[in-house]
């Protein structure tokens, strides 16, 4: 039975209600990472301090995790549809005009319990730029709590602001109420004389919009609580920009000036997979999951947040503590007049000061410094214990702070075959999600082609190709690599490639195949190999200096009968 407005409504309502109570925690998270986690508590003039322990704890993930440049590797068909090589080159196009997005989505999965990479189709002129990504965080995406996997999911949404005129341009539709912009993490702080939450925008109206993927009945359903008060959908199914460049059209035209064909989807999800089912563009990027409830997520701040807490209020102490203890003194009254006074608060070094008292007084005992309580030992004892618990957590590598880890040449290679480390499971976790990317890009890509052409240039031996959505379809395998498809690591494979010509010519490998190949590898003029094939009768090892058994000898007699 599909969705109707009542019922997503009332999962909007179960949504926000979920997630309104874990707004306080995802405040404090979010305000370790970007260390001002005393200032909505910084009322009293008292001095607060803290440690930037959260930001280093994820951005030592992050130099870890971030993928330099994306790419992924496709494998063919076991059908053999489709073509393997132009999907390849069209998804790595993607993901590295996409990097920005990935790591942005890994940092917020780290702070917070999850996060989400959503694309979405835009207007472009260039087919192969009409798909927008965007990393989400947590609570702006509705998920099926009770699934319990991604792919059994009943419905995924995406909760979002956006401008009253861009509603009313996007839909052609009135009667829209109106609310002003606020964010989420501040969305229960007063902060203005009316008490209302805090606004970043004075002029401009806004709409929420709820995007559900109704994956039962095969449904995209538009709905907003600020049109006609959420009774009905706002529109069904999706716009995408279809077709190719058109004659005459280059990159530097406005989209403006552009006449595209907009096709309205309203019998089902756009987006298929090679066997027919919905494709959700919006991926999911789990860190740790709650065992109970998977998609609730865990993250990674919250494992450790008591120890990041204590740090903070145990440097706040040590803080005030240092700075109480100033140079004071205790003088008998009367010993010093107020300019000996100004000189000792000064402390000028090699001041003289003198005292109104006969030359004879001692005066021992009349001057005597302030004593002052050290802090106590155990301060320091249980900051260095709450370092301890931060490591024993697991949180950081070994090589991340620097630590020898004493490991063989095979547990090294482990390490890099994602199998022996916390930071192991978790790059192949995100590099499931590079290779998700790439595949919902492909399958969105070739609904955005329809039925026209888009010109290719791959690198030999293709070379010059048309893309059609056909080269698309197929149930491919995607695999993650890092650097795959950069000059980088092309230079890698050229010079692979010249340590394996002297094994292969030893196993027999043709010598016109292996130039062939180095020919191509290294885009050289194709007039080496016609040269070899037009000397093709000629064995490529045979000794230059050899006599030509088909030689006339200059010695021998003429035939009988020849003079």
């Amino acid at each position: 039975m599909p969705l109707d407005p009542a019922a997503v409504q009332a999962i909007v309502t179960q949504h926000t209600s979920y997630w309104d109570g874990q707004r306080p925690r995802m405040r404090d998270y979010k305000a370790l990472y970007m260390t001002n986690f005393w200032d909505r508590d910084n009322l009293d003039q008292r001095v607060k301090t803290e440690v930037a322990r959260a930001f280093a704890t994820v951005e030592s993930y992050i130099g870890a995790l971030f993928a330099r440049n994306p790419a992924v590797l496709v494998t063919p068909d076991l059908r053999q549809h489709g073509n393997p090589e132009v999907a390849e080159a069209t998804a790595n196009q993607y993901l590295v005009s996409a990097r920005e997005q990935i790591e942005d989505a890994t940092r917020l999965a780290l702070i917070f319990p999850a996060s989400f990479i959503k694309m979405a189709p835009t207007v472009s002129i260039d087919p192969l730029k009409r798909v927008e990504t965007s990393a989400l965080p947590p609570w702006e995406v509705i998920v099926d709590s009770t699934a319990t996997s991604w792919d059994n999911q009943r419905w995924v949404g995406h909760i979002y602001l956006v401008p009253l005129e861009d509603a009313q341009a996007r839909f052609k539709k009135d009667g829209w109420s109106h609310r002003t912009y606020t964010r989420w993490l501040d969305n229960d702080m007063p902060t203005n004389s009316a008490g209302g939450p805090k606004s970043e925008s004075t002029t401009e109206m806004w709409v929420q919009i709820v995007e559900v993927f109704d994956l039962v009945a095969d449904k995209l359903l538009v709905w907003s609580p600020d049109w006609e008060g959420g009774k009905e959908f706002v529109f069904t199914g999706v716009k995408v920009q279809v077709g190719a460049l058109e004659p005459g059209v280059n990159a530097n035209t406005s989209k403006d000036d552009v006449t595209v064909e907009m096709v309205h989807e309203t019998t089902g999800i756009p987006y298929r997979s090679a066997a027919g089912t919905p494709v959700v563009p919006i991926l999911p990027l789990y860190y740790s999951r709650d065992p109970e409830t998977p998609f609730r997520g865990y993250s990674l701040i919250a494992r450790i947040y008591d120890q990041l807490r204590d740090l903070n209020v145990l440097r706040t102490y040590q803080s005030n503590g240092v700075r109480r203890m100033a140079r004071q003194w205790l003088v008998l009254a009367g010993l010093l007049d107020p300019d000996a006074q100004s000189k000792i608060a000064e402390g000028v070094d090699g001041e003289f000061i003198e005292v109104s008292a006969p030359v004879e007084t001692d005066l021992t005992g009349k001057i005597i410094p302030v004593p002052q309580q050290p802090i106590p030992a155990d301060i320091e004892q249980f900051a260095q214990q709450s370092e301890v618990d931060i490591q024993s957590a697991g949180v950081n590598a070994p090589f991340v702070s620097g630590s020898v880890t004493g490991v063989t040449a095979t547990e090294n290679r482990l390490l890099q075959e994602y199998t022996a480390s916390q930071l192991g499971r978790m790059a192949r976790t995100r590099d499931a999600l590079i290779a998700d990317m790439a595949r919902v890009y492909n399958t969105m890509l070739s609904v955005i082609l329809g039925e026209d052409a888009e010109p290719l240039t791959l690198p030999n031996p293709i070379g010059p190709t048309m893309l059609s959505a056909d080269d698309l379809t197929g149930d491919f395998g995607y695999w993650a690599v890092d650097g795959g498809s950069t000059p980088m690591g092309d230079a890698v494979k050229r010079d692979n490639l010249l340590n394996l010509v002297p094994i292969l010519q030893g196993l027999g490998a043709p010598a016109q195949t292996l130039l062939a190949e180095l020919v191509r590898v290294y885009d050289l003029p194709q007039s080496f190999t016609e040269a070899v094939e037009a000397a093709a009768e000629v064995p490529l090892d045979a000794d230059p200096n050899a006599e030509d058994p088909n030689a006339e000898d200059p010695n021998a007699l003429p035939p009988e009968g020849q003079l």
